[in-house]
C-alpha cells in the first residue's frame, strides 16, 4: 500500500503507480511495437519474460498484431497459433457488435439525435487494420437527447443499466453490454459538460460498420484517453489496456502531421482536468519518452492541486478499490441472487458509503 506521506515526491508515487500497472513484460512489448526496428533477438528477449497464459487481452491482441505484420519473426511453434486464434476471435467479437451497433446507429440517426464514437470505436474509425479489443462501443450523446437515446435503444430490445453519467445497454436474453450511452465523460471535476459542446464542433463524420457516426479529431481523441488513463488508474479500472492506450496515443499522435497540443491543454483547462492530464502525461512519459511535450501543463497546475489529486488516487486505490471488490455486488438483488451474507454486505456497504464521502485534500 502507498501511504500519504512525502506528497512533494510525485516522481516517487507515479514511479510505484507505473510498476503496479505494468511490469517488465509488458514494459518491453510496448517498447518493441513503438520501435522502428523489430529484430528477431529483441522478440526472443522479450519471449523470454512474457507469457500468453498471464498477459490481459490488450497485451496478447498488441503481440498478435506484431507477429502479423512481421511475419519475417519467428514465435515459438506454441505461441503464434494462439496469436492467430486471437485476432479470429476479436474479429468474431467485432462482427457481434456491428451487427447490434447497425441496428443501434440506424435507429438514433432516424431520431435525429447525434452521437459521437469514443475510445476503441472511434480508434477503429482511425486505424481499422488494428482495432484493439473492444467488449462494448461508448458513444456521447447531447445531454438533452440522453433519455431520448435510452428510449429509442431501449425500445429495439436493449436492457438498461444506468449510472451517474452513462447507461449501459445489454442486449436481451445475455448478459453482454453492446453499447454504452454517455450524456458527459466522467472526469470527477464537476466541469465535464463544459466539454460537450466544443468536442461535438470539433468532430468529424465518417463511416463506422456502414453507418454515418460521428467521431473526435484527433486532439480531442488524445484528450478523453489521457483523462480516461488517469480515471482508470484511481479507480482500477482497465488497467490490463494500459499497453494498447500508450500505443494509440502514439499512432494519433505520430499520424497528424502539426498535432496541436493546445487544443489538449485548452481542453483540460475548460473541464478543470489539468491536473489529471498533467500526471496522466507525466506517467506515459515516463513509459514512453517524447509522446507528450516535456513537462505538458506543468505551469498550469500548482503544486498542492496535484497533491491532491494524488492523495485522492492513492486513497481511491488502496482503501476504497479493496472494500469495493470486497462488497462484489453493489446492486442489493443481485446481492442476494449472489446469496451475499446479509448482515456483512450492509456493513461493508454502510463502510463504503461514508469513507467514499470522506473530504482527501
Amino acid at each position: 500500500m502507498l501511504i500519504f506521506e512525502n506528497m512533494y515526491d510525485s516522481d516517487h508515487i507515479l514511479e510505484s503507480l507505473g510498476k503496479q500497472m505494468m511490469d517488465e513484460a509488458d514494459r518491453k512489448l510496448l517498447n518493441m511495437a513503438l520501435s522502428s526496428e523489430i529484430s528477431q533477438a529483441g522478440l526472443d528477449s522479450l519471449l523470454s519474460v512474457w507469457e500468453i497464459e498471464k498477459a490481459p487481452i490488450h497485451s496478447v491482441m498488441l503481440m498478435a498484431y506484431l507477429s502479423r505484420i512481421h511475419p519475417e519473426l519467428e514465435f515459438p511453434e506454441k505461441v503464434r497459433p494462439r496469436l492467430k486464434g486471437v485476432l479470429t476471435f476479436s474479429r468474431f467479437q467485432t462482427l457481434k457488435l456491428s451487427s447490434h451497433f447497425h441496428k443501434i446507429a440506424e435507429a438514433l440517426n432516424k431520431a435525429n439525435i447525434p452521437f459521437i464514437l469514443l475510445k476503441g470505436g472511434a480508434m477503429k474509425v482511425y486505424r481499422p487494420d488494428f482495432p484493439r479489443w473492444m467488449s462494448d462501443i461508448d458513444a456521447l450523446v447531447p445531454e438533452d437527447c440522453f433519455k431520448a437515446a435510452v428510449d429509442t435503444v431501449g425500445r429495439l430490445g436493449y436492457i438498461p443499466l444506468k449510472c451517474a453519467h452513462s447507461v449501459d445497454l445489454r442486449a436481451p436474453g445475455t448478459k453482454d453490454n453492446i453499447v454504452d450511452i454517455h450524456r458527459f465523460i466522467q472526469m470527477d471535476t464537476g466541469k465535464e459538460r463544459l466539454y460537450n459542446k466544443v468536442l461535438a464542433g470539433r468532430s468529424l463524420k465518417k463511416e463506422y460498420f456502414s453507418s454515418e457516426v460521428l467521431v473526435p479529431c484527433l486532439e480531442d481523441m488524445v484528450f478523453v484517453s489521457l483523462v480516461n488513463f488517469w480515471k482508470n488508474i484511481t479507480h482500477k479500472t482497465s488497467e490490463g489496456s494500459v499497453v494498447s492506450t500508450f500505443f494509440d496515443i502514439r499512432y494519433l499522435v505520430d499520424n497528424k502531421p502539426g498535432f496541436n497540443w493546445e487544443i489538449v491543454r485548452s481542453n483540460a483547462l475548460l473541464t478543470g482536468s489539468s491536473e489529471m492530464v498533467y500526471l496522466a502525461a507525466r506517467l506515459l512519459d515516463s513509459f514512453v519518452p517524447g509522446i507528450v511535450p516535456g513537462r505538458f501543463l506543468e505551469d498550469e497546475v500548482a503544486p498542492g492541486a496535484v497533491d491532491s489529486i494524488l492523495k485522492r488516487t492513492l486513497y481511491q486505490r488502496d482503501v476504497l478499490c479493496p472494500l469495493r471488490d470486497e462488497i462484489g455486488e453493489f446492486n442489493i438483488l443481485d446481492a442476494i441472487k449472489a446469496r451475499k451474507p446479509f448482515r456483512k454486505y450492509i456493513s461493508l456497504r454502510t463502510k463504503y458509503f461514508f469513507l467514499k464521502r470522506r473530504k482527501i485534500s
